[in-house]
């Protein structure tokens, strides 16, 4: 198991027996709750107690989740039409420094561009995050899946995949630092 895998191993037993913790706490009801009933959410207190052992605020997760959802949208997302140059400054603003280069390349695939101009493809590929799948002091990885709607002069076809966006903090927000498929691991 490496370091990260550990890591966040740990936080998520530490967090399974916060909950467990918090939720045999609570003082039980003399009757029987009825089945529609939910179980008891955690106390301010423990959500709080928790949080103290994460690297970043929920609140800074939740940001990261939006980002990898963004940036994996305008990653999949293209057309014919559109320039490298214009797909490049979509994601751009989301990318680290280091993982601008590969982009740069990506970008400016000749194959790739010609097989998109002779059949007049264009893609729009909605993104949901899924969960986190790493978690360390220094950066997050995000399961994501894409919906992506691909239409041509053969007509449209419709593909699912599932990727894994890292990102690491950048100041107050976050940076996109690895993008790739959820099966080649990036953790």
């Amino acid at each position: 198991m490496t370091g990260r895998r550990l890591a966040a191993y740990i936080v998520a037993a530490v967090l399974a027996a916060g909950c467990a913790a918090c939720t045999s706490a609570q003082p039980r009801q003399a009757s029987r709750p009825s089945p529609a009933a939910s179980s008891p959410a955690p106390t301010p207190a423990a959500t709080l107690a928790l949080a103290v052992l994460l690297p970043f605020s929920p609140a800074r997760l939740q940001a990261a989740a939006v980002l990898a959802a963004r940036f994996t949208a305008s990653w999949d997302s293209w057309s014919w039409r559109q320039s490298p140059a214009a797909w490049l400054a979509r994601l751009l603003p989301m990318a680290a420094v280091e993982l601008r280069p590969a982009l740069a390349r990506a970008a400016g695939t000749p194959g790739v561009l010609a097989q998109r101009d002779a059949t007049r493809q264009a893609a729009t590929a909605t993104v949901t995050a899924g969960q986190i799948r790493d978690l360390t002091p220094g950066s997050v990885t995000i399961a994501v899946t894409v919906r992506q709607v691909t239409t041509s002069t053969r007509g449209a076809t419709r593909t699912m995949a599932s990727f894994a966006v890292t990102l690491t903090p950048r100041g107050t927000s976050w940076a996109v630092w690895d993008i790739e498929p959820a099966s080649a691991g990036n953790s």
